[in-house]
């Protein structure tokens, strides 16, 4: 007897499948330069001793994955062939967005 081929995922089964994902934490081991770390704890002590609502605590991971979300959401910007092309290119659109002029008509009510 022919054994039948598994059953193919769904997209509403993917879609609950990359939901799951989303909420789980998993370790990724990244490499910090000294100043970098140094740097990236006084950020989260300074945020974690602002914090006005004290529920979730904010560390360095906290950041890390804050920072990972605004590169994948703009990953259009990440040209370059070197970290350092990319982390120029990245920080010229960030500039480029600071130095918009601020207009309530864009941001709306």
């Amino acid at each position: 007897m022919a054994e039948e081929p598994p059953a193919r995922r769904s997209s509403k089964n993917l879609s609950e499948a990359a939901a799951t994902a989303r909420k789980q934490l998993s370790p990724k081991y990244v490499q910090l330069r000294g100043d970098q770390q140094i740097e990236l704890d006084v950020v989260a002590r300074e945020l974690q001793a602002t914090r006005t609502h004290k529920g979730e605590r904010i560390t360095a991971n906290t950041v890390i994955r804050v920072a990972v979300d605004v590169i994948l959401a703009h990953r259009q910007r990440l040209v370059g062939d070197t970290e350092k092309e990319l982390r120029a290119n990245l920080l010229a659109h960030i500039k480029e967005l600071e130095d918009r002029p601020f207009s309530s008509e864009e941001n709306g009510p």
